[in-house]
């Protein structure tokens, strides 16, 4: 799968998508040592993130003069602006007939991709605390969903990409080089961009941190993980 050639990712922005999915990997694509190209694309001209930035977008998903892209890139998001790309009937049509070769997602992002179609009959994963809602779609969408929280996932023979929450768009993109343009690109995009990370605390995913932590956590998220869970269950019924 290795290349040389020049690499177009489309990441896909909507309203309340969060930051980091799409910066982390934005910096990966766009380090001048690769040969990947990343370009933002949304339904508006500016889309304000779920941290409250607004980002301006490359292109919108109506313009005739965007490149061709080689892959596309989706973000996650707050739910309340998640669940609606769930069902926008434009937002899913462009990625559905889109001709990117690669599709895919990080973070709750996989809960658009999985509305789309695209995730049928694949191996996936979402952020950690929503795992349980997507796998409920397990079934009709053909998911293997594995136990635990996967930094990220690539499905090859599918050609589709998940990865966990936010901070993992970095490790997703990263490995994406890797494979696309071998083991020396990568390397250097990944000395580009100094990411060598020895986080002060360890207690990323429910398996390395504190319980009480996590259980905190939950009961913060209750609210918008309700509405994935309500979500999941209008899509199981169409």
């Amino acid at each position: 799968m290795t290349t040389d050639k020049v690499i177009n990712v489309g990441i896909l922005l909507y309203p309340s998508c969060t930051l980091m999915d799409f910066a982390g990997a934005f910096q990966v694509f766009a380090a001048p040592v690769n040969n990947f190209t990343p370009h933002l694309i949304a339904q508006s001209t500016e889309i304000t993130t779920s941290e409250g930035m607004t980002v301006k977008a490359d292109f919108l998903i109506t313009d005739n003069d965007m490149p061709v892209l080689d892959m596309l890139f989706l973000p996650g998001g707050s739910s309340n602006g998640v669940v609606p790309k769930m069902f926008d009937s434009a937002f899913l049509a462009f990625i559905n007939d889109n001709v990117a070769t690669w599709k895919g997602s990080v973070c709750t992002g996989a809960f658009i991709l999985a509305a789309s179609g695209i995730l049928r009959n694949c191996t996936a994963t979402t952020y950690w605390s929503v795992i349980p809602e997507l796998r409920l779609l397990a079934e009709k969408y053909g998911l293997d969903i594995p136990v635990g929280y996967p930094r990220y996932l690539i499905d090859k023979d599918a050609k589709v990409f998940t990865g966990g929450g936010i901070s993992s768009s970095i490790d997703l993109a990263l490995d994406i080089v890797l494979k696309f343009q071998g083991l020396q690109t990568a390397q250097k995009t990944q000395l580009f961009i100094q990411y060598q990370p020895h986080p002060p605390v360890h207690a990323g995913d429910p398996a390395h941190a504190p319980e009480h932590i996590t259980k905190d956590l939950l009961e913060f998220e209750q609210k918008g993980n309700e509405a994935y869970a309500l979500a999941v269950e209008k899509l199981l019924h169409m």
